[in-house]
């Protein structure tokens, strides 16, 4: 009974570091989601669910499980001007080494810069893309939190919304 006890009492004590863990990201998306100047969008778990149904239902089993597997997808967008803070954020974001994110592509063009960087995320299985361009058109942070195969992102972006019937 006491090493039932004890067992449950350290699983207590370390939840916080397990949360901590998951989605480094939180922090940074939390301080831009509200802030004036800002957009963002925030798909959770259910929703990705959701579209994995339709995505199935469309006959799209690729697409279906590459959805499934996502628990969250963040983005958060300047929406004008420059704003050099929010790139050094995003920047301090991913040089903390405990977090070990690791640069996987760059690419720059016509004065705008794109960057993905992915880690190996609490639990095991689970990673975390984050994506940061930057230039003149566009100032964007994209990150994608679950478990899915970092060839079959890029289908995130056949995903279009439909327009409204009138």
């Amino acid at each position: 009974m006491k090493r039932i006890l004890l067992l449950w009492l350290i699983v207590l004590c370390s939840q916080p570091f397990w949360v901590c863990g998951q989605q480094v990201s939180g922090e940074f998306f939390d301080r831009y989601a509200r802030a004036e100047g800002f957009s963002s969008v925030q798909l959770e778990r259910r929703m990705m669910r959701m579209m994995s149904r339709q995505a199935a239902d469309r006959g799209d089993a690729a697409l279906a499980r590459l959805l499934d597997g996502i628990e969250s997808i963040q983005i958060v967008a300047l929406d004008g001007g420059d704003d050099t803070n929010f790139l050094q954020a995003a920047d301090s974001l991913i040089a903390r080494p405990s977090y070990r994110f690791q640069l996987v592509m760059s690419e720059s063009d016509s004065g705008q810069q794109t960057r993905f960087y992915l880690r190996n995320a609490v639990p095991p299985g689970y990673s975390e893309l984050l994506m940061v361009t930057s230039g003149p058109r566009e100032t964007v942070v994209v990150n994608i939190y679950g478990r899915f195969d970092l060839k079959q992102v890029s289908r995130l972006s056949t995903i279009r919304p439909k327009p409204a019937a009138e």
